[in-house]
Protein backbone atom coordinates (compact mmCIF):
# COMPACT_ATOMS: atom_id res chain seq x y z
CA UNK A 1 0.00 0.00 0.00
CA UNK A 2 1.27 3.47 -0.87
CA UNK A 3 1.34 6.06 1.89
CA UNK A 4 0.47 9.63 0.93
CA UNK A 5 3.06 12.21 1.96
CA UNK A 6 2.17 15.56 3.52
CA UNK A 7 3.77 18.42 1.62
CA UNK A 8 4.43 22.05 2.58
CA UNK A 9 4.46 23.94 -0.74
CA UNK A 10 1.27 24.73 -2.66
CA UNK A 11 1.59 25.38 -6.41
CA UNK A 12 -1.04 27.94 -7.39
CA UNK A 13 -3.10 27.69 -10.58
CA UNK A 14 -1.35 30.73 -12.06
CA UNK A 15 2.00 28.98 -11.71
CA UNK A 16 0.92 26.29 -14.19
CA UNK A 17 0.96 26.47 -18.02
CA UNK A 18 4.13 28.62 -18.23
CA UNK A 19 5.34 30.14 -21.51
CA UNK A 20 8.93 28.92 -21.28
CA UNK A 21 11.35 26.76 -19.34
CA UNK A 22 12.64 29.85 -17.56
CA UNK A 23 9.15 30.75 -16.42
CA UNK A 24 8.49 27.22 -15.22
CA UNK A 25 11.65 27.08 -13.11
CA UNK A 26 11.24 30.64 -11.78
CA UNK A 27 7.68 29.90 -10.67
CA UNK A 28 8.83 26.80 -8.82
CA UNK A 29 12.02 28.19 -7.25
CA UNK A 30 11.30 26.57 -3.85
CA UNK A 31 11.54 23.18 -5.57
CA UNK A 32 14.48 23.46 -7.96
CA UNK A 33 17.15 22.54 -5.43
CA UNK A 34 15.59 19.23 -4.37
CA UNK A 35 18.30 16.59 -4.84
CA UNK A 36 16.79 13.43 -6.31
CA UNK A 37 20.06 11.67 -7.11
CA UNK A 38 19.63 9.30 -4.18
CA UNK A 39 15.86 9.60 -4.01
CA UNK A 40 13.64 12.44 -2.79
CA UNK A 41 10.02 13.54 -2.82
CA UNK A 42 9.30 16.96 -4.30
CA UNK A 43 7.40 18.65 -1.45
CA UNK A 44 4.44 20.23 -3.23
CA UNK A 45 0.76 19.92 -4.02
CA UNK A 46 -1.36 21.61 -6.65
CA UNK A 47 -3.74 24.21 -5.29
CA UNK A 48 -6.65 23.09 -7.48
CA UNK A 49 -6.16 19.44 -6.47
CA UNK A 50 -5.78 19.77 -2.70
CA UNK A 51 -7.09 16.75 -0.90
CA UNK A 52 -6.51 14.32 -3.77
CA UNK A 53 -5.63 10.87 -2.50
CA UNK A 54 -3.01 10.03 -5.10
CA UNK A 55 0.53 9.64 -3.87
CA UNK A 56 3.37 11.99 -4.59
CA UNK A 57 6.20 9.58 -5.48
CA UNK A 58 9.83 9.64 -4.48
CA UNK A 59 11.97 10.36 -7.56
CA UNK A 60 15.41 8.81 -7.96
CA UNK A 61 18.01 8.95 -10.73
CA UNK A 62 18.49 5.42 -12.06
CA UNK A 63 21.81 3.64 -11.64
CA UNK A 64 23.18 0.94 -13.99
CA UNK A 65 21.89 -1.87 -11.76
CA UNK A 66 18.35 -0.48 -12.23
CA UNK A 67 18.37 -1.47 -15.91
CA UNK A 68 16.46 -4.70 -15.36
CA UNK A 69 13.76 -2.85 -13.41
CA UNK A 70 13.25 -0.41 -16.28
CA UNK A 71 13.17 -3.14 -18.93
CA UNK A 72 10.64 -5.09 -16.85
CA UNK A 73 8.42 -2.01 -16.43
CA UNK A 74 8.38 -1.60 -20.20
CA UNK A 75 7.45 -5.24 -20.75
CA UNK A 76 4.74 -5.15 -18.10
CA UNK A 77 3.08 -1.88 -19.08
CA UNK A 78 2.96 -2.70 -22.80
CA UNK A 79 2.45 -6.45 -22.37
CA UNK A 80 5.62 -7.23 -24.36
CA UNK A 81 4.28 -5.26 -27.35
CA UNK A 82 6.32 -2.06 -27.05
CA UNK A 83 7.38 -1.16 -30.62
CA UNK A 84 10.81 0.15 -29.56
CA UNK A 85 12.31 -3.16 -28.53
CA UNK A 86 15.65 -1.87 -27.27
CA UNK A 87 13.78 -0.60 -24.20
CA UNK A 88 12.98 -4.20 -23.26
CA UNK A 89 16.68 -5.18 -23.30
CA UNK A 90 18.41 -4.91 -19.93
CA UNK A 91 21.89 -4.63 -21.48
CA UNK A 92 20.84 -1.85 -23.82
CA UNK A 93 19.10 0.07 -21.04
CA UNK A 94 22.21 -0.33 -18.88
CA UNK A 95 24.37 1.13 -21.65
CA UNK A 96 21.99 4.08 -21.86
CA UNK A 97 22.19 4.71 -18.13
CA UNK A 98 25.99 4.51 -18.24
CA UNK A 99 26.16 7.08 -21.03
CA UNK A 100 26.14 10.85 -20.47
CA UNK A 101 23.32 11.38 -22.94
CA UNK A 102 20.51 9.40 -21.28
CA UNK A 103 19.03 9.68 -17.82
CA UNK A 104 16.20 7.66 -16.28
CA UNK A 105 14.11 8.81 -13.34
CA UNK A 106 12.48 6.11 -11.22
CA UNK A 107 9.22 6.71 -9.34
CA UNK A 108 9.24 4.94 -5.99
CA UNK A 109 6.91 4.51 -3.03
CA UNK A 110 7.86 5.43 0.50
CA UNK A 111 8.76 1.80 1.10
CA UNK A 112 11.08 1.77 -1.93
CA UNK A 113 8.86 -0.17 -4.32
CA UNK A 114 9.28 0.93 -7.90
CA UNK A 115 6.11 2.30 -9.49
CA UNK A 116 7.32 3.62 -12.85
CA UNK A 117 9.93 5.53 -14.78
CA UNK A 118 10.68 8.38 -17.16
CA UNK A 119 13.62 9.20 -19.42
CA UNK A 120 15.41 12.07 -21.10
CA UNK A 121 17.83 11.81 -24.03
CA UNK A 122 20.28 14.67 -24.50
CA UNK A 123 21.71 15.91 -27.80
CA UNK A 124 24.37 18.33 -26.62
CA UNK A 125 25.60 19.08 -30.15
CA UNK A 126 22.19 20.41 -31.18
CA UNK A 127 21.23 21.72 -27.71
CA UNK A 128 18.08 19.60 -27.82
CA UNK A 129 16.52 17.20 -25.33
CA UNK A 130 13.93 14.47 -25.79
CA UNK A 131 11.54 13.47 -22.99
CA UNK A 132 9.79 10.12 -23.17
CA UNK A 133 9.35 6.60 -21.88
CA UNK A 134 6.88 7.64 -19.19
CA UNK A 135 5.46 4.40 -17.76
CA UNK A 136 3.59 3.49 -14.59
CA UNK A 137 3.24 -0.11 -13.42
CA UNK A 138 -0.27 -1.54 -13.65
CA UNK A 139 -0.76 -1.88 -9.89
CA UNK A 140 -0.06 1.84 -9.42
CA UNK A 141 -2.35 3.09 -12.17
CA UNK A 142 -4.77 5.67 -10.71
CA UNK A 143 -2.85 5.55 -7.41
CA UNK A 144 0.32 7.41 -8.34
CA UNK A 145 0.05 11.18 -8.84
CA UNK A 146 1.42 11.29 -12.38
CA UNK A 147 1.14 15.08 -12.67
CA UNK A 148 3.46 15.61 -9.75
CA UNK A 149 5.73 12.81 -11.00
CA UNK A 150 6.13 14.53 -14.36
CA UNK A 151 6.39 18.03 -12.91
CA UNK A 152 9.17 16.86 -10.61
CA UNK A 153 10.95 15.11 -13.46
CA UNK A 154 10.87 18.26 -15.56
CA UNK A 155 12.16 20.38 -12.69
CA UNK A 156 15.20 18.11 -12.40
CA UNK A 157 15.82 17.77 -16.16
CA UNK A 158 15.33 21.38 -17.14
CA UNK A 159 17.26 22.78 -14.21
CA UNK A 160 20.13 20.27 -14.41
CA UNK A 161 20.83 20.96 -18.11
CA UNK A 162 19.61 24.55 -18.43
CA UNK A 163 22.93 25.79 -19.80
CA UNK A 164 23.37 23.07 -22.42
CA UNK A 165 19.90 21.96 -23.55
CA UNK A 166 17.77 24.86 -24.76
CA UNK A 167 14.95 23.08 -26.59
CA UNK A 168 12.98 20.13 -25.21
CA UNK A 169 10.45 18.02 -27.09
CA UNK A 170 8.30 14.94 -26.60
CA UNK A 171 5.77 12.73 -28.36
CA UNK A 172 2.44 12.00 -26.72
CA UNK A 173 -0.07 9.29 -27.46
CA UNK A 174 -3.54 10.29 -28.65
CA UNK A 175 -5.56 7.27 -27.50
CA UNK A 176 -6.34 9.59 -24.58
CA UNK A 177 -5.51 13.22 -23.87
CA UNK A 178 -4.19 12.69 -20.34
CA UNK A 179 -0.49 12.59 -21.24
CA UNK A 180 -0.96 15.69 -23.38
CA UNK A 181 -2.56 17.49 -20.43
CA UNK A 182 0.26 16.57 -18.06
CA UNK A 183 2.85 18.07 -20.41
CA UNK A 184 0.68 21.13 -21.15
CA UNK A 185 0.53 21.90 -17.42
CA UNK A 186 4.32 22.29 -17.61
CA UNK A 187 4.17 24.63 -20.62
CA UNK A 188 4.73 22.18 -23.48
CA UNK A 189 2.80 23.15 -26.60
CA UNK A 190 1.46 20.74 -29.22
CA UNK A 191 3.45 21.66 -32.33
CA UNK A 192 2.93 18.83 -34.87
CA UNK A 193 0.75 15.81 -35.55
CA UNK A 194 2.05 12.38 -36.61
CA UNK A 195 -1.03 10.60 -38.02
CA UNK A 196 -1.10 6.83 -37.54
CA UNK A 197 2.59 6.75 -36.65
CA UNK A 198 2.57 4.10 -33.94
CA UNK A 199 1.02 0.79 -33.01
CA UNK A 200 0.27 0.15 -29.33
CA UNK A 201 -1.46 -2.98 -28.07
CA UNK A 202 -2.03 -4.01 -31.69
CA UNK A 203 -3.90 -0.79 -32.55
CA UNK A 204 -2.77 1.92 -34.96
CA UNK A 205 -2.44 5.21 -33.11
CA UNK A 206 -1.45 8.79 -33.88
CA UNK A 207 1.03 10.86 -31.87
CA UNK A 208 1.44 14.56 -31.27
CA UNK A 209 4.75 16.34 -30.87
CA UNK A 210 5.14 18.78 -27.99
CA UNK A 211 7.86 21.38 -27.51
CA UNK A 212 9.12 23.97 -25.03
CA UNK A 213 12.00 26.49 -25.25
CA UNK A 214 14.23 28.56 -23.06
CA UNK A 215 13.38 32.21 -23.60
CA UNK A 216 16.62 33.20 -25.28
CA UNK A 217 16.17 30.64 -28.07
CA UNK A 218 13.13 32.37 -29.56
CA UNK A 219 14.13 35.86 -28.46
CA UNK A 220 17.85 35.92 -29.31
CA UNK A 221 18.96 32.78 -31.15
CA UNK A 222 16.38 32.24 -33.88
CA UNK A 223 17.72 32.68 -37.41
CA UNK A 224 17.18 36.11 -38.91
CA UNK A 225 16.50 34.59 -42.34
CA UNK A 226 12.91 34.92 -43.48
CA UNK A 227 11.22 31.50 -43.88
CA UNK A 228 9.95 30.74 -47.37
CA UNK A 229 7.07 28.27 -47.49
CA UNK A 230 4.99 26.54 -50.10
CA UNK A 231 1.25 27.32 -49.76
CA UNK A 232 0.37 23.99 -48.17
CA UNK A 233 2.70 24.74 -45.24
CA UNK A 234 1.16 28.13 -44.50
CA UNK A 235 -1.51 26.96 -42.07
CA UNK A 236 1.03 25.08 -39.98
CA UNK A 237 3.09 28.24 -39.75
CA UNK A 238 0.09 30.39 -38.79
CA UNK A 239 -0.72 28.00 -35.96
CA UNK A 240 2.85 28.24 -34.60
CA UNK A 241 2.92 31.99 -35.18
CA UNK A 242 -0.10 32.31 -32.92
CA UNK A 243 1.90 30.58 -30.18
CA UNK A 244 5.25 32.31 -30.64
CA UNK A 245 4.77 35.50 -32.74
CA UNK A 246 7.30 34.40 -35.34
CA UNK A 247 7.13 37.40 -37.67
CA UNK A 248 7.48 37.65 -41.43
CA UNK A 249 7.44 34.85 -43.97
CA UNK A 250 7.38 34.50 -47.73
CA UNK A 251 5.06 32.17 -49.61
CA UNK A 252 6.38 30.71 -52.86
CA UNK A 253 5.28 28.25 -55.52
CA UNK A 254 8.66 27.16 -56.86
CA UNK A 255 9.16 25.99 -60.41
CA UNK A 256 11.46 23.02 -60.02
CA UNK A 257 12.71 22.80 -63.64
CA UNK A 258 14.46 19.50 -63.05
CA UNK A 259 17.05 18.23 -65.54
CA UNK A 260 15.86 14.69 -66.24
CA UNK A 261 18.91 13.79 -68.27
CA UNK A 262 21.00 14.59 -65.22
CA UNK A 263 18.56 12.65 -63.05
CA UNK A 264 19.00 9.56 -65.22
CA UNK A 265 22.74 9.68 -64.61
CA UNK A 266 22.24 10.06 -60.86
CA UNK A 267 20.02 6.98 -60.73
CA UNK A 268 22.89 4.90 -62.05
CA UNK A 269 25.22 6.14 -59.29
CA UNK A 270 22.97 5.55 -56.28
CA UNK A 271 24.13 2.99 -53.76
CA UNK A 272 21.95 1.61 -50.99
CA UNK A 273 23.27 0.17 -47.73
CA UNK A 274 20.89 -1.62 -45.33
CA UNK A 275 21.99 -2.71 -41.89
CA UNK A 276 19.72 -4.91 -39.77
CA UNK A 277 19.99 -4.89 -36.01
CA UNK A 278 18.70 -7.28 -33.38
CA UNK A 279 15.85 -5.01 -32.34
CA UNK A 280 14.01 -5.23 -35.65
CA UNK A 281 15.33 -1.98 -37.12
CA UNK A 282 16.75 -1.55 -40.58
CA UNK A 283 19.18 1.34 -40.99
CA UNK A 284 19.05 2.63 -44.58
CA UNK A 285 21.63 4.83 -46.23
CA UNK A 286 21.50 6.02 -49.85
CA UNK A 287 24.62 7.59 -51.33
CA UNK A 288 25.67 8.85 -54.76
CA UNK A 289 29.04 7.66 -56.03
CA UNK A 290 31.58 10.45 -56.32
CA UNK A 291 29.72 12.82 -53.97
CA UNK A 292 29.22 13.30 -50.24
CA UNK A 293 25.44 13.40 -50.66
CA UNK A 294 23.36 10.99 -48.60
CA UNK A 295 19.87 10.15 -47.43
CA UNK A 296 19.42 8.10 -44.24
CA UNK A 297 16.43 6.82 -42.33
CA UNK A 298 15.33 4.14 -39.89
CA UNK A 299 12.81 1.41 -40.68
CA UNK A 300 10.98 0.10 -37.62
CA UNK A 301 9.71 -3.27 -38.83
CA UNK A 302 7.44 -3.68 -35.78
CA UNK A 303 5.18 -0.83 -36.85
CA UNK A 304 6.01 -0.47 -40.56
CA UNK A 305 7.23 3.10 -40.44
CA UNK A 306 10.21 5.15 -41.61
CA UNK A 307 11.52 7.86 -39.29
CA UNK A 308 14.68 9.64 -38.09
CA UNK A 309 15.41 10.69 -41.67
CA UNK A 310 18.27 13.00 -42.59
CA UNK A 311 19.80 14.05 -45.88
CA UNK A 312 22.42 16.18 -47.58
CA UNK A 313 22.28 17.00 -51.30
CA UNK A 314 24.05 19.20 -53.80
CA UNK A 315 21.10 19.68 -56.14
CA UNK A 316 17.35 19.29 -56.45
CA UNK A 317 17.94 16.47 -58.89
CA UNK A 318 19.81 14.48 -56.23
CA UNK A 319 16.98 15.00 -53.75
CA UNK A 320 14.43 13.97 -56.39
CA UNK A 321 16.32 10.72 -56.95
CA UNK A 322 16.62 10.02 -53.23
CA UNK A 323 12.88 10.56 -52.82
CA UNK A 324 12.20 8.15 -55.67
CA UNK A 325 14.30 5.50 -53.93
CA UNK A 326 12.52 6.28 -50.65
CA UNK A 327 9.14 5.76 -52.33
CA UNK A 328 10.34 2.48 -53.83
CA UNK A 329 11.37 1.14 -50.43
CA UNK A 330 8.13 2.39 -48.90
CA UNK A 331 6.20 0.29 -51.41
CA UNK A 332 8.44 -2.74 -50.99
CA UNK A 333 8.13 -2.65 -47.18
CA UNK A 334 4.41 -1.74 -47.07
CA UNK A 335 5.19 1.37 -45.07
CA UNK A 336 2.23 2.95 -43.27
CA UNK A 337 3.96 6.13 -42.10
CA UNK A 338 7.01 8.20 -43.03
CA UNK A 339 8.29 11.39 -41.44
CA UNK A 340 10.60 14.18 -42.58
CA UNK A 341 11.75 17.48 -41.07
CA UNK A 342 12.28 19.93 -43.95
CA UNK A 343 14.00 23.33 -43.78
CA UNK A 344 11.63 26.28 -43.67
CA UNK A 345 14.05 28.14 -45.97
CA UNK A 346 14.04 25.56 -48.80
CA UNK A 347 10.68 25.79 -50.64
CA UNK A 348 11.98 23.62 -53.48
CA UNK A 349 12.68 20.80 -51.03
CA UNK A 350 9.25 21.27 -49.49
CA UNK A 351 7.67 21.06 -52.95
CA UNK A 352 9.52 17.88 -53.86
CA UNK A 353 8.21 16.12 -50.77
CA UNK A 354 4.73 17.52 -51.33
CA UNK A 355 4.76 16.16 -54.87
CA UNK A 356 5.76 12.78 -53.42
CA UNK A 357 2.63 12.68 -51.24
CA UNK A 358 3.94 14.20 -48.01
CA UNK A 359 1.97 16.95 -46.27
CA UNK A 360 2.93 19.67 -43.79
CA UNK A 361 1.58 18.81 -40.36
CA UNK A 362 3.56 21.06 -38.06
CA UNK A 363 5.83 24.11 -38.12
CA UNK A 364 8.64 23.79 -35.56
CA UNK A 365 10.49 27.02 -34.73
CA UNK A 366 14.15 26.74 -33.78
CA UNK A 367 14.46 23.04 -34.48
CA UNK A 368 18.01 22.80 -35.83
CA UNK A 369 21.02 24.42 -34.19
CA UNK A 370 23.66 25.93 -36.51
CA UNK A 371 26.92 26.00 -34.55
CA UNK A 372 28.76 28.39 -36.88
CA UNK A 373 26.05 31.02 -36.46
CA UNK A 374 24.98 30.17 -32.90
CA UNK A 375 21.44 30.26 -34.29
CA UNK A 376 18.47 27.93 -34.56
CA UNK A 377 16.61 27.39 -37.83
CA UNK A 378 12.93 26.60 -38.29
CA UNK A 379 11.77 23.31 -39.79
CA UNK A 380 8.49 21.92 -41.07
CA UNK A 381 7.20 18.45 -40.23
CA UNK A 382 6.15 16.70 -43.43
CA UNK A 383 4.73 13.23 -43.12
CA UNK A 384 2.96 10.58 -45.14
CA UNK A 385 0.50 8.05 -43.78
CA UNK A 386 -1.76 5.31 -45.04
CA UNK A 387 -5.48 5.00 -44.28
CA UNK A 388 -7.71 7.27 -42.25
CA UNK A 389 -6.72 8.73 -38.91
CA UNK A 390 -7.82 6.31 -36.24
CA UNK A 391 -9.65 7.44 -33.09
CA UNK A 392 -7.81 10.46 -31.76
CA UNK A 393 -8.26 12.32 -28.47
CA UNK A 394 -6.63 15.74 -28.28
CA UNK A 395 -6.54 18.83 -26.11
CA UNK A 396 -8.22 21.95 -27.61
CA UNK A 397 -4.79 23.10 -28.79
CA UNK A 398 -4.28 19.81 -30.64
CA UNK A 399 -7.69 20.00 -32.30
CA UNK A 400 -6.88 23.54 -33.43
CA UNK A 401 -3.80 22.25 -35.22
CA UNK A 402 -5.59 19.19 -36.60
CA UNK A 403 -8.33 21.39 -38.08
CA UNK A 404 -5.88 23.57 -39.99
CA UNK A 405 -3.71 20.89 -41.64
CA UNK A 406 -4.30 18.48 -44.49
CA UNK A 407 -5.40 15.04 -43.31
Amino acid sequence: MITKKLVPYIVQREELFPNSIDEYLNRLIPLVNVNIKGGACYPFELEHRLGNTKTNPFLRIARPNDALIIADICKEVYENSYPYKEMEDEKYVRSMIESSTNHFILFETESGENAGCFRCALDFENKKGYMGGFMVRNKFQNKLDVIRAIMGSYIWMWNSFKDDILVWYCENRTAHASSQYITAVCGINTIAIFPNKDIFFGQIESDVMGIIYTEKVLREMRSTSVPTLIPSALNSFLYSDKLYTLGNIRVAQPSLNLDFNYIKGIFEKVRCEVEDDKYGYQHFKFTIAGTDSYFTFLHNTHIQNFEKADYKVQSLEELFVFIEFLKRYMRENTIRYCEMFISAYQPEHQQLFYDAGFRARGYVPCWKYILEQNRFEDYIVFNYFEGKIESIDLLPQGYELLNCIEV
